[in-house]
């Protein structure tokens, strides 16, 4: 059902998913650029996070080279979503790495933390649900509405 405010004709779940996509997209893109600018850059912080796990039963070899990946991971989720490129698999990878990351601080005992993270699970779920239904201001839609014109015209 699209059901139109009187100021343009962005249907309540297009509105829906570009706030998502806006505020998951940024939250993991400057989420990664922290950890590229950071003092001793990944290295430093891969340092600083083993030193945090030190004290939990996760060993180091997992520890490490999940942090070495996981800026390059959340830049790439970050971009796709902050553009609209493959959306709903945007969503749901941003859903797997909040839920990896809230495992992490499942196992620190921060659970304040872990609530927080589960909250942005539910954003990428309402996410993948609210732009399947519509995702205007994306790439993904601008290719689907070029799609679309091509097809009509055959």
């Amino acid at each position: 059902m699209k059901t139109n405010c009187e100021c343009c004709t962005l249907a309540p779940e297009g509105m829906g998913a570009l706030l998502m996509r806006l505020s998951l997209g940024v939250l993991f893109f400057f989420a990664a650029m922290g950890k590229f600018m950071a003092p001793g850059g990944i290295s430093g912080v891969a340092q600083k996070m083993q030193e945090t796990f030190a004290s939990t039963w996760l060993p180091s070899f997992m520890v490490v080279p999940y942090v070495h990946v996981l800026p390059f991971v959340e830049l790439a989720v970050g971009i796709l979503l902050l553009l609209g490129l493959c959306t709903r698999w945007a969503f749901f990878l941003s859903g797997l790495l909040l839920v990896s990351l809230a495992f992490g601080m499942m196992v620190q005992q921060q659970h304040a933390v872990v609530g927080t993270n589960l909250t942005y699970v539910l954003m990428a779920v309402a996410g993948i649900v609210l732009s399947a239904r519509d995702n205007p201001f994306s790439i993904d839609g601008v290719i689907g509405r070029y799609r679309e014109k091509m097809l009509n015209l055959k």
